[in-house]
């Protein structure tokens, strides 16, 4: 069974492009052409070169001293120096906490001048890591003196 007769509503709602007025769309191009160009021309006058700019002064950057290395290294020394001598202190059973108090509140003290070195320290300095470690070691062993770790009855 054949069907005719839809194709004329089919071809109402879908209009045919060969019908559209070529000629219109052309001049419509041209204008939107001509108006681009004449924008473009007029903001090529206003365009100014740019201003040059100061470089600016290079940063100075101080290397790290020797001192300052050496003052570090002498300063870890030390600490663990009086970490041993603590240690060796608390094995003598004849020493009391009270005359040890002393070596552990110097121990603080540079535990504390060290830790202000620590920031200052480059990451990728090995140094870095062994002033950490006794850092760590060296706060430790105040906690555990502070909370009587070692006081026995």
């Amino acid at each position: 069974m054949k069907i005719d007769g839809n194709n004329e509503i089919i071809k109402s709602n879908y209009p045919d492009k060969s019908q559209r007025s070529e000629q219109a769309s052309n001049t419509d191009f041209k204008n939107v052409l001509k108006e681009s160009v004449e924008k473009s021309s007029r903001h090529a006058t206003q365009i100014q070169s740019p201003t040059i700019i100061n470089p600016l002064a290079p940063v100075g950057f101080s290397p790290e001293l020797p001192d300052d290395k050496f003052s570090a290294i002498n300063q870890v020394e030390n600490l663990i120096d009086l970490l041993d001598d603590y240690r060796k202190q608390l094995a003598d059973t004849a020493i009391t906490l009270r005359s040890i108090e002393p070596v552990m509140k110097t121990i603080i003290k540079e535990k504390d001048q060290l830790s202000s070195l620590l920031d200052s320290m480059p990451n990728d300095d090995g140094l870095k890591d062994i002033v950490n470690r006794a850092l760590i070691t060296a706060s430790l062993e105040a906690i555990k003196f502070n909370r009587g770790d070692y006081i026995t009855s």
